[in-house]
């Protein structure tokens, strides 16, 4: 069925079902909206997307409406043949602006000291609206909450939205914040009234993607950064994380996904540090470490021969996501030993630097010695505190205003390369900033370990709606495997191998919807504008286009990996096992 509507006295034609905001997005009419998320949230309660609907015939033609129409929704409205839309009448306009006001009186408008300051949509709205007097307030301030590793919750700025509980709900099942008590008393708090750290909040940092305020924002590391960088008795090392050079470019005119490897490293270079390492290299360390774990544990399973391997023997879990690890530890106990011992690329290479100094002495002249990791992940923060081989992590938002700060400009700069003998990677290392990266990558050498066939590629477990399920034949025997990405479907597949109905070899698990390349810490993106799914895609295809443009493509090939495990670790298993694996 087809619909004609008219919006702002233009005629359009609709052929299928959908909202007053879809229309208005598809013909890009600005309808303003707080609590909206796409597929995800339209409670129709924030009230700023409301218009003014009319079905009497004599509005049509005329620019404001010649007879009042009804304010209605148009994030949660259908429309309906012959609805006469207006989307900024003078009802609409004082609608919002005695909206505004009152979420203005309930809100901290401490703006210059705000995460969100000059991104916030309040702020936008309320220069859009022109509101430009004081408002009275009507809330009594509470304690900013500072517990958490990576996520810095203010009640004071919230604007009871929803998005953050919407978020947590719905995409990653944590169901760390929700609405607590009614009427002008609710607010929103941790649904087991305790801080965030003591939640089940895993640090992914989701909600601070979707604030549109400055009630969630990631607890920052700049300070420290700079600390260590402008101080002249320390050597300062940048280790680089996959996701981040495909998304850093967001905030500096570049197309989404833009590869900006080469500009990045010399705008950290501009920053200050000493040297800088790529992750990537970690990453194929990780590889053969966790290949070889999955190798063995298949070998010594027995299943290769028949044999009923022993009871939560598999699934072999992926370790190398510490929101999916927290996440493990705090709602499947029973499973933490079967997630891989391998540590994290961010980790394991944070162990070899170290290593690698303490042997260099000279090299470092005895100063002291500060990594830093520029991660796409919020939750990366609490690796800091895990193993101690990090002493600061920065999100790719952070280091976006760290280049503001330093006036340096990412898109006038020239691409250099990274530092060996930690800069060399292969494509395998590259793709584990996208869901299915890790598991790819782990096939592309345990396939060859198993089967001695060489494998470049291995797109079958590329892209899926939450969880893909795929099975290998080995010698007549199938190898099962789960690729998920987004907690809410980690927690149906825990759920699933708890109770018998499925069962699994290796899982691959990212906390976040569409893995690194869509972590907390990377760029806000404007998702009233710009689809999520759009930006996950964006961001995955550019490492799997320079995945296939890479003379490397397994981690075994990566020359400076042998290197390393010849020359700086001689071979020897109990210093690779130190170095690279935690004890469980």
């Amino acid at each position: 069925m087809s619909y004609t509507i008219y919006i702002n006295n233009t005629k359009y034609t609709v052929e299928h079902e959908c909202t007053i905001l879809d229309v208005a997005k598809v013909h890009q009419i600005d309808i303003p909206t707080l609590c909206y998320l796409k597929s995800i949230n339209a409670p129709a309660q924030c009230r700023m997307c409301v218009v003014e609907v009319s079905f009497d015939t004599s509005n049509i033609g005329h620019i404001k409406p010649i007879t009042p129409g009804k304010l209605m929704t148009a994030c949660n409205t259908k429309i309906v043949d012959g609805m006469i839309i207006y989307t900024h009448s003078d009802a609409v306009i004082n609608s919002r602006k005695t909206t505004l006001e009152l979420l203005l009186s309930m809100h901290d408008n401490h703006c210059l000291s705000c995460s969100k300051n000059t991104k916030c949509k309040l702020q936008k709205l309320c220069d859009t609206l022109n509101i430009n007097r004081d408002v009275e307030k009507m809330f009594t301030p509470v304690p900013i909450d500072n517990s958490n590793h990576a996520i810095v919750r203010d009640v004071n700025k919230c604007i009871l939205c929803g998005k953050c509980v919407s978020i947590c709900d719905k995409n990653q099942g944590c169901n760390a914040v929700g609405k607590i008590n009614r009427g002008i008393h609710t607010y929103i708090g941790c649904t087991s009234h305790t801080d965030l750290q003591h939640s089940s909040c895993v640090g992914c940092g989701q909600c601070t993607l979707v604030c549109p305020v400055g009630a969630l924002s990631l607890d920052s590391d700049i300070d420290k950064a700079l600390s260590y960088l402008t101080d002249p008795s320390i050597i300062t090392i940048a280790m680089v994380a996959p996701s981040v050079r495909v998304a850093v470019g967001d905030d500096w005119g570049y197309p989404l996904g833009e590869f900006v490897e080469g500009k990045l490293v010399t705008a950290l270079r501009q920053l200050g540090f000493d040297y800088i390492y790529d992750v990537n290299n970690g990453a194929d360390f990780t590889i053969i470490e966790e290949g070889n774990e999955l190798v063995k544990l298949i070998e010594s399973s027995g299943i290769l021969n028949g044999e009923q391997p022993h009871e939560k023997t598999f699934p072999l879990f992926t370790s190398c996501c510490p929101a999916w690890f927290n996440y493990v530890e705090k709602n499947f106990p029973d499973y933490k030993n079967n997630l891989s011992s391998t540590k994290s690329p961010n980790e394991l290479l944070g162990s070899l630097v170290r290593y690698y100094i303490e042997k260099n002495p000279d090299l470092y002249h005895g100063k002291s010695v500060k990594i830093i990791s520029i991660m796409p992940c919020t939750a990366k923060k609490r690796e800091i505190l895990v193993h101690g081989n990090i002493d600061c992590v920065i999100t790719t938002r952070e280091l976006n205003k760290m280049l503001v700060q330093y006036g340096i400009k990412l898109n006038t700069l020239p691409n250099s390369t990274m530092d060996t003998p930690f800069g060399e990677y292969s494509g395998a290392g590259l793709i584990f900033g996208s869901t299915g990266g890790v598991t790819e990558a782990a096939l592309r050498y345990a396939m060859e370990k198993l089967t001695n066939q060489h494998i470049d590629s291995f797109p079958l477990v590329r892209s899926s709606n939450g969880i893909k399920e795929v099975s290998l034949d080995i010698d007549g025997v199938s190898i099962n495997l789960a690729i998920v990405h987004g907690l809410r479907h980690a927690q149906k597949l825990m759920q699933d191998i708890q109770s018998g109905k499925k069962t699994y070899h290796f899982v691959e698990v990212m906390a976040c919807p569409g893995g690194c390349v869509n972590g907390g810490g990377q760029p806000i993106v404007d998702y009233d504008k710009i689809d999520v799914e759009d930006v996950i895609h964006a961001r995955a295809q550019s490492l799997y286009n320079n995945d296939s443009k890479m003379t490397l493509k397994t981690s075994q090939e990566n020359k400076s990996v042998h290197d390393i495990y010849e020359n700086l670790l001689h071979n020897d298993s109990e210093l690779i096992h130190k170095l690279m694996h935690y004890t469980k």
